[in-house]
Formats: structure tokens, C-alpha cells, sequence
């Protein structure tokens, strides 16, 4: 299924993971299952840690979940990831071995208090701006450690869309409600989850960033002049 280069690339890029990251299928009777099956065997067959298995959850349509060293990490595709999701199943591969970019301490500390929740974000294989949202909320899940994301593949269940009045994807949900539509950052959408799903018992830490002598704060040409006139006294 996937092209000769497609899958050299994918060797260089998989190298040295250090985890064993494992795609975990759920049995599915559905059409698209083979298609599903082999994309994976694909990129499994790209590096000797990663794999493929197979759980005991029957599943209306084709869906698997990403586990790191037999533990599930709350990240989940139910759909065949291809157009442009590929990159998105990547990265997510990249990350969950901690060979990818995950948010700064900052964010961290944000996602951190937000409650344990499961996230669900209808895609389309064709939407340009669905990878950016689906690739955000699996960092989200990473850095959190009990969130969990789902990205649904809409062009399977094209009955559900309906039933819940999805006319436009992405279109993100959590408990039955839709929290985000369209296009997003990722500071965009832990601003969100915070703003709905804040854990009160998490205090924030206060981050600690040093002792300095002076502050520039804003840009222009003050700022730049303050910032010139600051390094060449010494000043920190």
C-alpha cells in the first residue's frame, strides 16, 4: 500500500525510537479493515519497535489505539489515517516515543490541569486544516497522561454526523458537546479545555524563571534599542 519511498523514509525517521510502540486493532467486519491492515503492516514493517496486535473489542469500523511499552497512551484513530492524516499518525509514532516535539513546560503545566477527559475530533481525510487539530490534542494527550483523543474519520459514519449536526469538520467534541470547529492553535485549544474542564484541586506552580536585572517588555524600536543598550552593558 505504501510506495518504495514512502517507506525508506519512514525507516530513517523510525530509527532508534528506545520504546516499542505497538498499533492495537480492534477486530472490525467492516469493508475498509484489509485497507486499514496493511497500512500498518506497512509502517510496522519500517522499524524493528514497532508492531502490530490485535484486541478483543469488536468494532463497527476500522480503529486502532497506540500503545508504548504495553501501556495504552489514550491516543486512538478510528478511520484509515491516510491523505492527510498520514502525517498526523507519524507524528503521533514520533512523539509517543519521544523522538517528536512536545509543548514547552509552560503549556505542560497548563494541560496538566485540565480534568482526565476523552476527546473526539471528526475529520475528514480531505480537510487541510483537520492534521493541525488532531495533531495538537494527541501532544494534549501525551503531556497530560489521562486524556483521551480519538480521531474519527466522518466519511465512515456518515449517519452520526448527521444525527449530531456536524456540517463542517474539524469539529472536536467532548461528553456529547461540541467545544471547537474550524481551524485552531494548540495554545487555542488548552485555553478551551481550561476554560470548560479546569481541575480547581491542581494548583498552578509558579515557574521559576531566574533573576535578571532588567525587563524589556513589547517590541519597536525602543524595545530593540533597550535590548541592544542592555546587552552591551552586561545587564541580564
Amino acid at each position: 500500500m505504501l510506495e518504495a519511498a514512502i517507506k525508506q523514509q519512514l525507516e530513517t525517521l523510525f530509527q532508534g525510537l528506545n520504546h516499542k510502540i505497538e498499533f492495537v486493532l480492534d477486530p472490525s467486519d467492516h469493508d475498509k479493515q484489509a485497507e486499514l491492515v496493511e497500512m500498518l503492516d506497512d509502517v510496522a514493517a519500517t522499524s524493528s519497535d514497532l508492531s502490530v496486535s490485535y484486541s478483543k473489542n469488536q468494532a463497527p469500523t476500522p480503529r486502532f489505539a497506540i500503545h508504548r511499552d504495553g501501556e495504552a497512551t489514550g491516543i486512538v484513530f478510528q478511520g484509515i489515517p491516510g491523505g492527510h492524516e498520514f502525517t498526523s499518525l507519524i507524528l503521533a509514532v514520533l512523539n509517543t516515543a519521544g523522538k517528536g516535539k512536545l509543548p514547552d513546560s509552560g503549556l505542560v503545566q497548563r494541560i496538566k490541569r485540565v480534568q482526565p477527559i476523552e476527546v473526539k475530533t471528526y475529520v475528514s481525510l480531505s480537510c487541510e486544516q483537520c492534521p493541525t487539530i488532531v495533531q495538537a490534542f494527541n501532544q494534549i494527550v501525551l503531556a497530560h497522561g489521562a486524556i483521551k483523543h480519538t480521531m474519527i474519520d466522518g466519511g465512515h459514519i456518515p449517519e452520526e454526523l448527521e444525527a449530531m449536526g456536524i456540517q463542517g469538520v474539524p469539529s472536536v467534541w467532548v461528553g456529547g458537546e461540541m467545544i471547537h470547529s474550524g481551524r485552531g492553535s494548540l495554545a487555542e485549544l488548552i485555553t478551551k479545555l481550561e476554560e470548560n474542564f479546569a481541575d480547581k484541586s491542581v494548583a498552578p506552580k509558579e515557574q521559576d524563571l531566574g533573576h535578571y536585572g532588567v525587563a524589556v517588555l513589547g517590541g519597536g524600536p525602543a524595545g530593540a534599542s533597550a535590548a541592544i543598550y542592555s546587552v552591551r552593558k552586561g545587564i541580564k
